[in-house]
């Protein structure tokens, strides 16, 4: 797993361009210039940190690119295991419309904060022991899944620090960076 979190990483670092598609909808935004983050659970040294289970890439996509729409499937943090899909629109890097039987619950914890609604992340999963249990921290690991956050991003890259971060996972996406594919029909394709 952690070989191909690095892959991962290295393929988020390189990326200037992600493309994500799910249910029909895209949803486009820029890296450029921004760092993948791993997290393999290995932790060897003085002061690095991380949460278990492990296993995922992330970056913090360049504030205010995101463009489009995307519907979250699997669960939201904050919320659990979603009984229906939450279609979130954004324009300018920032949601401006969410719709689903859980948008208002998404609304109430996101507050009137604008930071709270600023695209903070994109990750992808690469535990392939990981399930969609409703907790965030496993749920956002689970192998060919993708995940967005919404709010904070300042300790990963980003400029944002809005006091709130929550993670929503897609379940069966297809993920391009720089216009090839990286994740489809639950599968990571990182070469």
């Amino acid at each position: 797993m952690a070989e191909l979190t690095g892959r991962v990483t290295a393929l988020l670092s390189e990326a200037k361009t992600a493309e994500l598609h799910s249910g029909g909808c895209v949803l486009r935004m820029s890296l450029e210039g921004r760092s993948g983050v791993p997290s393999t659970g290995i932790y060897r040294n003085r002061g690095e940190s991380g949460n278990l289970p492990t296993g995922e890439s992330y970056i913090a996509p360049v504030e205010g690119t995101a463009e489009g729409e995307v519907l979250v499937d699997g669960s939201f943090a904050g919320i659990g295991v979603l009984s229906a899909p939450l279609h979130l629109v954004f324009r300018k890097g920032l949601l401006v419309r969410a719709e689903g039987p859980d948008a208002e619950r998404l609304e109430t914890m996101l507050g009137n904060n604008p930071g709270a609604r600023n695209l903070a992340e994109l990750g992808i999963g690469t535990n392939d022991k990981a399930r969609v249990t409703g907790v965030i921290l496993e749920d956002e690991k689970i192998y060919g899944t993708v995940h967005i956050a919404l709010g904070s991003n300042d300790t990963f890259g980003g400029t944002v620090a809005a006091g709130v971060h929550v993670d929503g996972i897609i379940t069966r996406p297809r993920l391009l960076l720089d216009g090839k594919t990286v994740v489809e029909e639950g599968k990571v394709h990182a070469g």
